[in-house]
């Protein structure tokens, strides 16, 4: 496109001729001299069009803050927060006349989501008043559908770790078992709910941050159809992985959560393909069906990585075959590429979050933009890096590391995650739903405090084997929980194992009927 107009003096005395000349030597490539001029006359133009933008409000989601009051916010005091799970305190009471499907159901929302005037920490000290100035789709929908919200659970470090002790605020702990992980990044609500101080946790998934503490919390938590949740207010890491589910203690709980959390809201650009809210199906229709006929598949590669404890593949194979019971078929199915999946992924998320997460470069969606999270983290500082968590920091490392020597690695990547969607469509037309372990061992202990990076890392190595594929393919996983095991490290201490179950594209009910069928006949809590 043509400059709108010529380049005043004082657009040239904003952009310099040495800013264009700094820009061009970034790229490693040169200007001629003689042309330097005329290039310096047409990019200070664009100075015009900048302080145009930047003097018009931005345009965020009006909240009605009379209608729906934020009482009582407040950073709670360690008598005050078991598990150190709250992240931030507030009371937002929905719809009071008890004809919402949410009424009565007391909410805590992981510390990545938006919430107007309350503080969001996102688990970092990079960064310590950032206020949002909008909810989040899904905040609105909870409180017109009655659910009262009790606070901010605590997030993980800038959103991504998957154990519980790289929040700026300390470790959060498993609700069976103090100094033992509860998984991250939504680790707030996976004690919260597991330890049954609130009813429901609305985590965000990229890999498994749904699924991780749900599995060592024993919760069902969802990770629904990619785009199904609209992420709109809620920071984030990839739009591509980027996931918002219901973390609660039974199969309908969460089913009648996600039925008023889902559908379009005409902001989340990713939602061409989902219903309004009204036209969504019936995500509890099926839970009384029980699976009499349905074809259980035991995915053979997920239960062959070197990092699953023998005692979980023995453990998730046993409450699999208890399927039959039921009257289903219980069947092996084979996905060669579900083991390339992890590697697969890292040469996607990691170069994409190096951009959007880390260095404010979001771009190509039509959607809501959280510019001041972006203000808060841009520009890097030595400060800021410092402060950074070891696993954003190999994020940023590795992923600028590969824009740096793979340019083109991102976008093969991306053609993979269509096979892997394929595949597992494939896979989905010969049986009802897939079978992994969630997480491939449970619930470690804390890294110590004075850990170095290898070590911090080192606790939750490889426990995205069996659900970040799932973040890639965009497919529907839900992690219920089916038995206890033996801390590795103690054998007196009882801890959850979790189950996956994986349906096809928009099968949210399938995968609830499957989960109810197993919850109501069989106590996990005996097993």
């Amino acid at each position: 496109m043509a400059t709108l107009a010529a380049a005043s003096e004082a657009n040239k005395a904003q952009i310099t001729a040495q800013d264009v000349l700094d820009i061009v030597r970034s790229l490693n490539v040169l200007l001629p001299e003689c042309e330097v001029s005329e290039w310096h006359d047409i990019i200070a133009s664009v100075q015009e069009s900048i302080d145009v933008v930047e003097a018009l409000p931005d345009y965020v989601p009006i909240v009605d803050t009379d209608r729906y009051p934020r009482q009582n916010v407040a950073r709670p005091s360690p008598d005050e927060n078991p598990g150190n799970a709250w992240a931030w305190k507030v009371r937002i009471e929905g719809n009071k006349d008890d004809s919402g499907i949410l009424s009565r159901i007391a909410f805590a929302l992981k510390d990545n989501i938006a919430v107007k005037d309350v503080p969001m920490l996102v688990g970092t000290d990079v960064f310590t008043d950032y206020i949002p100035d909008t909810d989040a789709t899904l905040v609105g929908r909870i409180l017109e559908a009655g659910g009262t919200i009790h606070g901010k659970a605590v997030c993980e470090n800038l959103s991504l770790c998957a154990s519980s002790f790289s929040a700026a605020t300390g470790p959060v702990d498993n609700p069976y078992a103090k100094g033992y992980t509860t998984g991250g990044s939504s680790s707030g609500c996976g004690h919260l709910v597991g330890a049954g101080i609130v009813d429901v946790g609305i985590g965000g998934d990229q890999g498994g941050s749904i699924r991780f503490p749900a599995s060592y919390c024993g919760i069902v938590g969802m990770k629904p159809t990619w785009g199904l949740v609209p992420w709109t207010g809620i920071m984030t890491h990839d739009p591509v992985h980027d996931t918002a589910g219901p973390m609660t203690r039974t199969v309908a709980l969460n089913a009648k959560v996600l039925q008023a959390i889902a559908g379009r809201d005409d902001i989340d650009d990713r939602q061409y393909a989902v219903p309004l809210p009204a036209n969504l199906p019936n995500y509890s229709a099926s839970l009384e069906k029980g699976v009499s006929r349905l074809k259980i598949g035991i995915l053979q590669e997920g239960f062959a990585f070197g990092v699953i404890d023998p005692r979980v593949k023995q453990k998730i194979l046993e409450a699999a075959d208890r399927f039959k019971d039921l009257g289903a078929e219980v069947v092996p199915i084979s996905i060669p590429l579900h083991t390339q999946a992890g590697h697969i992924v890292n040469c996607a998320l990691r170069p994409a979050a190096s951009q959007q997460a880390y260095l404010g470069k979001a771009c190509g969606r039509r959607a809501l933009y959280m510019t001041g999270l972006t203000e808060k983290m841009s520009p890097l500082s030595q400060d800021k890096f410092d402060k950074m968590f070891s696993t954003s920091k190999f994020s940023l490392l590795s992923g600028l590391h590969v824009w740096s020597k793979h340019p083109t690695l991102y976008g093969k990547a991306m053609n993979l995650y269509r096979r892997l969607r394929d595949e597992y469509d494939a896979a989905l037309r010969q049986v009802d739903v897939l079978i992994t372990p969630t997480t491939p061992y449970v619930a470690d202990r804390h890294a110590t405090q004075d850990a170095g990076p290898a070590e911090q890392m080192a606790r939750s190595r490889g426990v995205a084997v069996n659900t970040v594929c799932f973040n890639a393919s965009g497919h529907p996983a839900m992690s219920l929980p089916i038995g206890f095991l033996p801390a590795e490290d103690d054998s007196s201490i009882k801890l959850p194992v979790g189950m996956q179950i994986v349906g096809g594209m928009f099968q949210e009910e399938m995968i609830y009927r499957v989960g109810a069928a197993w919850e109501k006949t069989f106590d996990w809590k005996k097993l």
